[in-house]
């Protein structure tokens, strides 16, 4: 028994002195660090930005799973890798890898006013839509656009082309959060109407719901903020506007990469593949519809306090829920009915040399 206890430790040393470990995890550690600085931050300060996916830092551990499970998954071609960690680019890998630890403990020593300032240099929309879009929408918006460029440019220093096809999930979704808050900085509410035309067929299946549920409802316009709609009970009434943040788009696009990440590399069928995509797709919109009744009901029946939290936080669960219920009922419908009418024993096989989603 101590033999095989010795065993084991030894072949994990072995492991950790491994160049290709060690080099991910130092890779790993360059964002995990600043995350754990800004969540100390946030902690000395009584605020509450890691509560938050949209217009908060609640993202960055969406996407550290990611970024793991996509180390895992192509961990053998990763390690085919030469690294570059004692090369002559080892002083630029250093400073790009040392980066966002000196951008999350900078905040507490000015950074934060210059960024705040350099959002009135490239015109953050204040007058239009208030202080908040300055002093809370843009820095967000600043500090992932930031995060995703310093990460994708630490993967081609270390893995060349083929870190960027094997953590193209993680590069996409954390570079995707810095896109739509960016979007929604300087263009919020409805202005953005590429993205507004969500918001009509959510707000149509919030008032086809509400409506067979017993409550009254009217809607209204929102002007440049998007689409109205007032909820009426038994004896109150909370009216809402919904923009395109919320009606849908968001939880999409979270959607589209974890369902790529759970079905690249697997042996499931192009066709399959497609059919799993559009289904999911209605469904995380059908969810988010549900999720705005659930808003709209906690308004009307006890008040704009409740309902604002349940929008802050609780509502994102909605979705959490959805995609573990979803991507479980692939996982069996593959391994229990697939596989057992082909004749497989092996549950959704996976191939670690396949990088490409299809």
């Amino acid at each position: 028994m101590i033999s095989q206890l010795k065993e084991q430790i030894k072949k994990q040393l072995d492991r950790m002195n491994n160049p290709s470990f060690l080099q991910f995890a130092i890779f790993f550690a360059a964002f995990v660090v600043p995350v754990l600085a800004l969540y100390i931050r946030d902690a000395s300060m009584n605020a509450d930005s890691f509560d938050y996916l949209w217009k908060g830092r609640a993202p960055y551990f969406l996407f550290l799973w990611l970024l793991v499970l996509e180390a895992a998954l192509g961990w053998k071609k990763l390690k085919t890798e030469q690294t570059l960690v004692w090369t002559k680019k080892t002083v630029l890998v250093a400073v790009t890898l040392i980066l966002p630890t000196i951008y999350a403990v900078g905040l507490n020593f000015g950074l934060y006013d210059g960024i705040v300032e350099l959002g009135k240099a490239v015109g953050v929309p204040v007058e239009q839509y208030g202080e908040w879009y300055l002093t809370h929408s843009w820095p967000f918006s600043f500090e992932y656009v930031l995060f995703a460029l310093l990460f994708v440019t630490s993967i081609w220093l270390m893995y060349k082309k083929q870190g960027l096809k094997l953590f193209a999930v993680s590069s996409f979704f954390i570079g995707g959060v810095g896109i739509f808050y960016m979007i929604d900085t300087f263009y919020p509410y409805g202005t953005f109407t590429v993205l507004q035309a969500f918001v009509p067929v959510t707000v149509s299946g919030a008032v086809l719901i509400l409506n067979i549920l017993g409550y009254g409802t009217r809607t209204f316009s929102g002007g440049g903020d998007g689409l109205g709609l007032t909820v009426t009970g038994a004896n109150s009434s909370y009216s809402a506007i919904v923009s395109w943040s919320c009606a849908g788009s968001h939880s999409l696009f979270l959607y589209s990469f974890m369902i790529m990440l759970f079905l690249r590399g697997t042996s499931i069928s192009r066709t399959r593949k497609i059919i799993y995509v559009l289904v999911g797709a209605a469904g995380t919109f059908f969810v988010n519809i549900l999720r705005i009744v659930a808003i709209l009901l906690a308004g009307v029946n006890s008040g704009a306090s409740l309902a604002a939290t349940f929008h802050e936080f609780y509502g994102e669960f909605f979705f959490i829920a959805w995609m573990f219920i979803y991507l479980s009922i692939i996982f069996l419908v593959e391994t229990r009915v697939i596989n057992k009418k082909d004749g497989k024993e092996e549950p959704i096989e996976k191939h670690s040399d396949e990088s490409q989603f299809g």
